[in-house]
């Protein structure tokens, strides 16, 4: 059976609307509904969060039927989810600009929310970031801005970037086009393939904007360096550097895992058996505390030691430039 939540710490916020007159006759706003009363998981608390609604008090009023809310509580968390707007933006942060997988981003969040007592699941950060490929869908309108593509006129055509991570084995992943000049994103789709034909389709809108392109920056994925040729064929298309960094440390990577994996193998299961035997003489030493401290010191500096190496080989790597089987214990470095 699913147990209840518990929220340590909890702050009660009353919120009422920022409008307090009636638009159409002037007259105070009165309290008739309690709109939600619910706990929001924000990245800096836990919050109880009671959303009251006002209307007009005179039922002559044209506006009598006009239920007024709080912006600042609507603004706090999507209707639905108990974690706040905060952590979704930063759940797509982290997936987006840091290209940080579905595991790296559940083990960052947890750290930010162990110290509100809170946790997270995997399920629900998949959750977030379809919440958040929604958010961006939703605010990529640009066909009728007419001063925005004036600012493109102006910068003699878009910079077009084309963000997005691979789908591999049917997982959904979100695919973004912004232009580099003025930050604006152009375009925001959800899909689970990555083809020629299916980037071609997520690029429409861009051409329909009928606007000079200047040059094309992406993640060099075939299909995308295909489709982008095919589109526009005289235009430079450059690799972003979070890329060609990735591609320039890929061999040092795999040599790197292989190095690891071969430690691995040879000494884990040493270091294990040292480590019971350290612990044994430990246990046998401390009987006879008063004739062996020197002793005791040394095994304790040994096992830790022993710790580190053990606590080595589990270290992952993360690409371009941080490689688990070169890193050392930090204590290590400090000795």
């Amino acid at each position: 059976m699913r147990t209840k939540k518990i929220y340590h710490h909890v702050v009660k916020r009353i919120l009422h609307p920022e409008i307090r007159n009636c638009l159409e006759c002037q007259s105070k706003l009165q309290r008739c509904v309690t709109i939600s009363d619910r706990i929001i998981v924000t990245l800096k608390q836990v919050v109880r969060i009671v959303h009251c609604g006002y209307r007009c008090p005179h039922a002559e009023c044209p506006g009598r039927n006009t239920l007024y809310r709080s912006a600042e509580a609507d603004a706090l968390a999507l209707a639905g989810f108990t974690f706040g707007l905060d952590i979704v933006l930063f759940v797509g942060h982290l997936r987006l600009k840091e290209h940080q997988t579905v595991d790296e981003i559940h083990q960052e969040l947890s750290q930010q929310l162990a110290p509100l007592d809170q946790t997270i699941s995997r399920r629900e950060i998949l959750f977030l970031f379809e919440a958040y490929s929604a958010l961006l869908r939703a605010g990529t309108e640009v066909s009728h801005d007419e001063a925005w593509k004036e600012q493109v006129r102006k910068n003699k055509g878009i910079l077009l970037s084309i963000d997005g991570i691979q789908p591999d084995a049917g997982n959904e992943t979100i695919y973004l086009l912004r232009d580099v000049l003025t930050g604006r994103i152009l375009h925001a789709e959800n899909t689970t393939e990555s083809t020629k034909e299916r980037l071609k389709q997520i690029l429409a809108p861009v051409v329909a904007l009928e606007l000079p392109m200047i040059g094309v920056r992406s993640s060099a994925q075939p299909t995308e360096l295909q489709a982008v040729a095919e589109l526009w064929p005289k235009i430079p298309h450059q690799i972003c550097q979070f890329h060609a960094r990735s591609f320039a440390g890929r061999l040092i990577y795999t040599a790197d895992h292989r190095v690891k994996m071969d430690m691995r193998m040879s000494m884990q299961e040493r270091t294990h058996t040292y480590r019971h035997n350290l612990h044994k003489r430990l246990r046998e030493a401390e009987e006879h505390k008063d004739q062996q401290e020197a002793e005791i010191k040394q095994l304790h500096i040994l096992e830790e030691y022993a710790a580190m190496v053990e606590g080595a080989f589990n270290l992952e790597s993360k690409p371009p430039f941080q490689y688990g089987g070169l890193a050392r214990p930090r204590s290590v470095e400090q000795d």
